[in-house]
């Protein structure tokens, strides 16, 4: 069997039964109340495969996704990206595993991470330059290919490419949405994660 073969039976992202617990300011110094936010999920997303996570506010939806792309570590369960084993991240597994999967935030709701995408864009950089900060971090391409593929982005989200000048507060909701999506496609990841539909 070849790589590629081995690479398409391979999950991009495998939960395998996490749970995740965060302690409260509720109860007492030694004994604080505890919620369970993920309880026992696994979760295989394969190459081609589109997965929902469908469920009531507050029943762990964007924890689980925080836990895919490698924001939020679980408290107990392993993760695996493109089957290495990730649950213990170390700054050297930060960039791969930005490679492998991005994450669109959640535009309503605004937790640790700023998942609003007026919050999630740097405010004091045009459009431009946020689409082309996480093609730096990753040394992707020539100058030349980085503004081509900037360009392509800021078209492919359905943006003038006059947006590419404009602060994130000149842009409306919608707009910074876009962005937001254009800058997840950015390093052509393996994954998208969407924290909203």
């Amino acid at each position: 069997m070849s790589a590629a073969q081995n690479a398409e039976k391979e999950p991009i992202i495998f939960l395998d039964d996490i749970s995740v617990t965060f302690k409260t300011r509720t109860g007492s110094l030694l004994h604080p109340n505890l919620v369970h936010a993920v309880n026992h999920v696994s979760i295989k997303l394969m190459p081609g495969e589109t997965i929902g996570i469908v469920g009531e506010s507050g029943c762990g939806k964007s924890t689980t996704a925080n836990v895919m792309c490698g924001l939020q570590s679980p408290t107990s369960g392993k993760v695996y990206f493109k089957g290495q084993y990730v649950t213990k991240r170390t700054a050297d597994l930060r960039k791969p595993m930005g490679r492998v999967g991005s994450l669109v935030f959640q535009a309503r709701v605004v937790s640790v991470v700023s998942p609003h995408p007026a919050t999630a864009l740097n405010p004091r950089m045009i459009v431009h330059d946020q689409l082309l900060d996480p093609l730096l971090v990753h040394k992707v391409g020539s100058p030349a290919e980085r503004e081509k593929r900037i360009n392509e982005l800021i078209g492919l989200v359905g943006l003038p490419k006059s947006a590419l000048r404009a602060l994130p507060g000149q842009l409306s909701g919608g707009q910074r949405q876009r962005v937001a999506i254009a800058r997840a496609m950015s390093l052509n990841p393996s994954a998208i994660i969407a924290d909203e539909p």
